[in-house]
């Protein structure tokens, strides 16, 4: 005997979807933090070149952010 497929409500796919762009827009904030705090870190120990390495890895993030922004789910635009 095979089980009916689940297909999921129309309801269900729209929260699965906010819900993945919701974690992929949380991920690049945290890349923002974290490389901003290792760049204050880094110029506090006088690395200047290693710092600003880590703002450029701040900013790449900030831009995919600005993307993500973009491509909101149209439930939350």
């Amino acid at each position: 005997m095979t089980l009916p497929e689940h297909e999921p409500a129309p309801a269900q796919e729209t929260s699965t979807e906010q819900a993945r762009w919701l974690h992929r827009l949380r991920n690049e904030l945290n890349a923002v933090s974290m490389a901003c705090a290792a760049a204050q870190a880094l110029l506090a120990g006088g690395a200047v070149d290693a710092a600003q390495e880590n703002l450029q890895r701040a900013r790449n993030a900030c831009e995919r952010g600005a993307s993500l922004l973009d491509q909101a789910p149209a439930a939350l635009r």
